[in-house]
């Protein structure tokens, strides 16, 4: 396989540097207004189908008791993937010095910073009632993977942001010396914000690079410690499909592969969309071509690296998983996946006829829609999986709730990236004209510009919260199973207690007749929790042939207990219940003290350690953001260098 030149470093025309980078800053033509008129309709819709799925629960999204992970978390997953992939083409480049970087910098990084916001933001459909976000952080379970990647999440998030906003000191002091006519007064604000009194100086350019470097340095373990967690928040769970110990590096891997892939379309579609292709050349996105194709190889030998082993053992439940997505009912999607979203990209890399941008990108899009699908077949069909009888139960469906939100968060990333860069220059001006060897000074400032006869029109971010606006958050039921029993039944219910055991039967009958394989649970009222009638849960059955239920139980209370039964024959129907009560002359306590853990005091001077290393990485990146502003100060610049 061949392979191209890195872009060469060649003298660079200040002025049309300048002036390419203003161009997303200067009035919005009728396609910009088109694309973002039509973005925000997409993002609205989802957020009222969330308003809906709020009001009417989460069966309205597909889920049920029988699928409780689903879309939502692929999506979480897949979103947070993307951000990584723009992370690292910007922090690995630039800690290995390849220059070729420069021009696809700030595009990849606003791509990384939007991305990980919309990936978060799929938690909140996920957990179906949003105020539990705030019990994740005022009782936080730290034996959770799940609470750390919220941690890992948060602290990622946040090192990104400064990442992205360092390279726009130097750019953002040469557009208000170059054009302070054209900014605006609240961008010229904003603008000297950001910028204070950079003047290029030597002691200036040292401090700004060795800060990027740092932060740099710290981004990358960051992302791959946010898809080592995400991947235990699967792999911990002791359910077929998910257990695996190769699935962190899977998971890394994988978000590098589809982060590129995405990287590759926002920047053909910037450089198309404001002619960029003076400083994004075609041999730019080849190269990113081949780096996507590489992740791909390495993706394409772990994926089989996860399957083969389990399918060879043939272990019960991990054997019916992997045969339902070679030749079961996935098998389509996940056959697709490996065509479309490892063999073909690396087949147009390897291919010296198709490694041309146009075979690129079309490779990008086929890899981001490909790795979507991947996540969602890996999350659903165990999901779906039911450890007990040993077969696939009701698998979660799309409904236009679940698809809605789904395309509001793909739609958000071009929307607020076409925001973002009518805040911002698309290009790292000073970086570009720097590794050119032709640094710009920026030209003196005249104070406060008047308002642009132009003024910027942001317009998707208003018709974002207007769908909320009056919107009433009720609590989400829970979602229960489909029986498809459409006749009334009937429930008679007996209870029997030896000791502190007590066991109850339930009889279900419908016109008459037995109703076999009918899920009864059992209840006991107690008020050792609350004051009134708090049902307990004690256990659930199946009914037989003959329509009988059956479950015993060791009762914690003595005394006249009332216990009950329900079964929900619809969705949408009220349950047909029974209760009675029995007299338990003695309870036994239910505790238990758990067995001494070998690792117990490891595991707590552990958790204190993260802690204090997540605390190191904010004050060492906030240090950075600090000396970039302390010799940005006016009179701190020193002699221009």
């Amino acid at each position: 396989m061949s392979t191209e030149a890195a872009p060469a470093v060649e003298p660079v025309d200040t002025t049309a540097l300048v002036e390419t980078a203003m161009r997303s800053l200067r009035p919005a033509s009728w396609r910009f207004r088109i694309a973002i008129a039509v973005l925000s309709v997409i993002v609205t819709v989802g957020l009222v189908a969330w308003v809906v799925q709020l009001r009417q629960g989460m069966g309205v999204a597909g889920y049920s008791d029988r699928s409780f992970w689903a879309i939502y978390i692929a999506d979480v997953v897949a979103f947070i993937g993307f951000s990584y992939g723009g992370a690292v083409v910007s922090a690995i480049l630039l800690l290995t010095g390849a220059h070729w970087r420069a021009p696809l910098a700030r595009l990849a990084e606003g791509m990384a910073l939007v991305t990980v916001a919309i990936g978060a933001a799929f938690v909140i459909p996920h957990l179906g009632r949003p105020d539990r976000l705030i019990g994740m952080l005022t009782q936080p379970n730290v034996a959770s993977p799940v609470f750390w990647d919220l941690v890992a999440i948060l602290t990622y998030s946040f090192v990104t942001l400064i990442f992205f906003l360092l390279p726009l000191v130097p750019d953002t002091a040469i557009l208000r010396g170059a054009h302070p006519d054209e900014m605006g007064g609240a961008r010229l604000k904003l603008y000297r914000l950001i910028s204070r009194d950079w003047s290029g100086s030597g002691n200036q350019r040292r401090v700004l690079r060795s800060a990027l470097l740092v932060v740099a340095i710290v981004i990358i373990p960051l992302a791959v410690s946010v898809h080592s967690v995400l991947a235990w928040a699967f792999a911990l769970v002791s359910r077929p499909g998910w257990h695996e110990s190769i699935w962190a590096p899977y998971f890394v891997i994988a978000a590098l592969y589809s982060g590129v892939a995405l990287v590759i379309i926002v920047v053909a579609a910037f450089r198309r969309g404001y002619g960029l292709e003076h400083f994004i050349t075609d041999t730019h996105i080849v190269r990113l071509g081949y780096l996507m194709a590489t992740l791909g190889s390495i993706y394409l030998y772990l994926t089989f690296a996860d399957l083969l082993p389990s399918a060879y053992v043939g272990e019960e439940g991990a054997t019916e998983i992997i045969h339902g997505m070679l030749v079961g009912e996935v098998a389509p999607w996940f056959w697709l996946f490996v065509v479309a979203g490892m063999i073909l990209p690396i087949l147009f890399v390897a291919l010296p006829w198709t490694r041309k941008p146009v075979f690129q990108v079309v490779s990008a899009t086929l890899v981001v829609i490909a790795m979507w699908i991947k996540r969602v077949i890996m999350v659903v069909e165990t999901a779906g999986y039911d450890q007990l009888s040993g077969t696939f139960g009701e698998m979660f469906h799309f409904t236009w709730v679940s698809a809605s939100i789904t395309l509001a968060g793909a739609a958000a990333i071009p929307l607020l990236l076409m925001l973002i860069f009518r805040v911002v220059p698309l290009l790292a001006i000073d970086e570009i004209a720097e590794v050119a060897g032709a640094p710009i000074t920026p030209a003196p400032t005249q104070g406060s510009a008047g308002a642009s006869r132009h003024p910027t029109a942001i317009v998707g971010a208003g018709l974002l919260l207007a769908a909320l606006a009056g919107a009433a958050i009720l609590t989400a039921p829970p979602a229960q199973a489909d029986d498809l029993v459409t006749e009334p039944a009937v429930m008679s219910l007996t209870a029997t207690a030896e000791g502190p055991q007590v066991s109850v039967t339930a009889t279900l009958t419908q016109a008459g007749q037995p109703v076999s394989g009918a899920p009864v649970t059992f209840y006991q009222s107690t008020t050792m929790f609350a004051p009134g009638t708090n049902k307990v849960p004690m256990g659930k059955a199946m009914t037989g042939p003959d329509g009988v239920a059956s479950a015993s139980y060791f009762s914690t209370e003595q005394g006249q207990m009332e216990v009950s039964a329900t079964y929900y024959a619809a969705i949408d129907a009220e349950p047909v219940t029974a209760q009675t009560s029995v007299d338990v002359t003695q309870g036994v306590d239910a505790y238990r003290p758990p067995t001494p853990k070998l690792l117990a005091p490891v595991g707590q001077v552990l958790v204190k350690s993260i802690f204090v290393l997540v605390v190191i990485v904010i004050v060492l990146v906030i240090a950075q953001l600090v000396r970039v502003r302390r010799v940005t100060r006016p009179g701190a610049g020193g002699a221009v260098g």
